[in-house]
């Protein structure tokens, strides 16, 4: 025969059920042996303290309510986040947190004996602390404060200050704006996600922050023609005391460079061009039909075609 008895405030205030079988009372699971079901009690039901009583009959379990239970979720704490039919939505293998729990390993291990389900007077606060403790935690994304899932467990979130996801959203962020005009997006667009991957923070790396900035798309800007929007920005930055005068003339200067160094390459490639078209072209027949070389003449009263050059 088996009987639980609760107990509150140290008083027996409590319905004693006495049971032929082993079944848990909660999860009706059947242990088969009393010190399966002791050793269930204990491990698998932690809001309750459980002390074993010799009984002439059979066995007595006292059961008492763990002031020690905190409360907490020590199951996957990804159950907890993930999205109602994740289960039957998902198309293949999906990694998942490994649960972890304390092992103890003895030397020799000892033979089972239900007297360390006794109650104890000196382990009473050892005997109501969590087993588990600590090891089911979820973590978040710094920056976003999303939960971490599983598969991004082996990657280190803080080391990528630019995700895709941000960049696209900035840019339509700025895309957004009503009141400036393209090259102004533009320049704002390149500032942000140059500020987003170096990390730029602080108001005391900002003159830094514009010489790399030069460096990096400072090519692309002499080639969309963004040099006049790029100095308002500079000088916007200026308002502010972000930025001194002397990095706004290094940076300026620094574009002027690079201007001449793409208008002396344009200037080649337009020669070469030019060239080209001067080459004469091999006559077809030697000439007319009546031995006379044509030429074209320009008709009196009209300009003389520009060539290429003249006109850039």
């Amino acid at each position: 025969m088996q009987s639980e008895e609760f107990l509150y405030n140290n008083n027996t205030r409590q319905q004693t059920e006495a049971r032929d079988d082993l079944h848990c009372p909660w999860c009706t699971l059947n242990c088969r042996k009393l010190y399966s079901l002791l050793k269930h009690l204990k491990l698998s039901h932690s809001r309750f303290i459980f002390s074993y009583v010799p009984h002439p009959k059979g066995a007595r379990i006292d059961v008492s309510i763990n002031e020690c239970y905190d409360g907490s979720y020590v199951g996957n704490p990804q159950d907890i986040h993930s999205q109602p039919g994740f289960a039957f939505s998902r198309n293949g293998p999906v990694k998942r947190t490994p649960v972890t729990h304390v092992l103890v390993c003895r030397p020799k291990r000892t033979k089972p004996s239900l007297s360390e389900f006794l109650e104890s007077e000196d382990g009473e606060l050892e005997q109501q602390r969590t087993y588990i403790s600590g090891h089911n935690r979820l973590y978040f994304h710094s920056d976003s404060c999303m939960p971490l899932r599983p598969q991004e467990m082996d990657v280190d979130s803080e080391d990528e200050r630019d995700p895709e996801w941000l960049r696209e959203k900035t840019i339509t962020q700025i895309e957004e704006f009503m009141d400036v005009n393209e090259g102004e997006k533009e320049v704002m667009k390149l500032w942000n996600l140059h500020v987003m991957k170096y990390g730029f923070i602080a108001d005391n790396q900002m003159n830094q922050a514009c010489m790399l900035f030069v460096e990096k798309c400072g090519p692309y800007i002499v080639e969309k023609n963004l040099c006049r929007n790029f100095l308002l920005h500079l000088v916007s930055m200026h308002d502010f005391n972000l930025v001194s005068i002397v990095t706004i003339d290094k940076a300026m200067a620094r574009m002027r460079e690079l201007q001449r160094s793409a208008g002396g390459s344009e200037q080649q490639e337009g020669e070469a061009e030019e060239e080209e078209e001067e080459a004469p072209e091999p006559e077809e027949n030697g000439g007319d039909a009546g031995g006379h070389e044509e030429h074209d003449q320009p008709s009196p009263g009209l300009p003389k075609p520009q060539s290429k050059r003249q006109k850039l």
